[in-house]
């Protein structure tokens, strides 16, 4: 179906010849999207807010992140150690089956004998992110700044150290999935820009399990002041993003599905320029399923979901077209959306579903937002 058949069908829903209502149901779906050249997920921190991209974890109230000043600042009280705080993607992950890229701004003055770093990586257990990662940061000890990687499971931890004469530098980590290589590096992605190549550290030591993106603050008896340790400009620069299907099942349970959109769906969202200012209407996407499939086919349980933002169906309705493929409508609630692509310029939206069956459909559209 092109695109035009799609714009058409969109003028006789709005004058109600839809008449098979699926209603509003609750949960979330996982899915799928990719953008070779726009962000799937940016977060520039300038609105002063967390949204709800992020969930906040902090193992300390003496240590603290909050965003402030257009940026992710992080403080720590003196005589705290061994504690962290951060952010931890909120109910998003990046599938490891895939390629991905990401960067970020990490900025950190102090020069102190005892230690203190900024860590920016992945973790497949998001509720207790310092229990497996691999991290890539910058920090102090011992009066030496340096770039600093850290990889741990369960009781197994290695790190790296290595000079730096930047306090605010911008790291990027780059993935080779069909290798199972882990890049990280100041001066961009791949080997070419690597400082550190770590091979079998995804699949193969967390296989099936989504990877979750955290940034934080980690301190060894050391007070960082406000302003002197902060993030800034996050970027999925291109990868395939997971959802949790339910929030009381773990990622990487045998029972979820894997991330992969089942049935590929034409999707058309509007409006195709999302404005910031102004009325906040919703956000209504167009979804054309594949010939044979019919609206009971819908599992009406769950809702659609659209990524970035993880936004939820606020109302659904599904029909057959005269060429007897089911057209799927669904609203969002755009402000979860615009919290998450916190960046103007174009976007590339995906909205999934599920069907009775187990498996889950959905579709891409681009959008500008300014």
């Amino acid at each position: 179906m092109t695109r035009k058949q799609i714009q058409f069908i969109m003028m006789v829903v709005s004058v109600g010849i839809v008449t098979a209502y699926l209603g509003i149901p609750r949960g979330v779906a996982w899915g799928q999207t990719t953008a070779p050249v726009h962000p799937v997920v940016q977060d520039n921190f300038d609105d002063n807010k967390q949204g709800t991209l992020w969930k906040a974890y902090a193992e300390d109230p003496g240590v603290q992140v909050k965003e402030v000043n257009k940026h992710l600042e992080f403080t720590a009280a003196s005589g705290i150690t061994g504690k962290f705080a951060g952010y931890v993607g909120n109910k998003w992950a990046i599938d490891p089956n895939h390629d991905f890229a990401m960067k970020i701004d990490l900025g950190y003055a102090p020069v102190t004998y005892n230690g203190g770093w900024l860590t920016f990586g992945v973790t497949p257990t998001p509720d207790k992110p310092r229990e497996d990662y691999i991290s890539f940061g910058i920090g102090c000890v011992s009066l030496f700044p340096s770039y600093w990687r850290e990889y741990k499971e369960g009781y197994e931890v290695r790190w790296t150290f290595q000079g730096r004469g930047k306090d605010k530098v911008t790291l990027y980590i780059s993935y080779d999935s069909a290798n199972d290589i882990l890049y990280m590096g100041e001066a961009g992605y791949g080997s070419e820009n690597a400082w550190e190549v770590l091979p079998d550290v995804l699949r193969g030591r967390w296989p099936s399990k989504p990877m979750y993106v955290f940034v934080g603050l980690y301190v060894e008896d050391v007070a960082v002041a406000a302003g002197h340790a902060f993030a800034d400009n996050f970027a999925l620069e291109s990868g395939v993003l997971v959802s949790a299907t339910k929030p009381d099942n773990p990622p990487g349970d045998p029972n979820q599905p894997s991330g992969q959109v089942d049935v590929a769906a034409e999707t058309s969202i509007v409006p195709s320029v999302i404005k910031r200012q102004g009325a906040a209407k919703p956000i209504t996407a167009f979804l054309s399923l594949p010939k044979g499939l019919l609206p009971v086919d819908i599992d009406d349980t769950q809702p659609m979901v659209l990524l970035p933002g993880g936004a939820e169906t606020l109302k659904r309705t599904a029909f057959v077209w005269l060429t007897g493929q089911v057209i799927v409508v669904t609203s969002f609630d755009r402000a979860k959306l615009l919290e998450a692509a916190s960046t103007n310029g174009e976007v590339s939206l995906q909205v999934t579903g599920r069907l009775k069956d187990g498996r889950y459909f959905g579709g891409t559209d681009t959008v500008k937002i300014e």
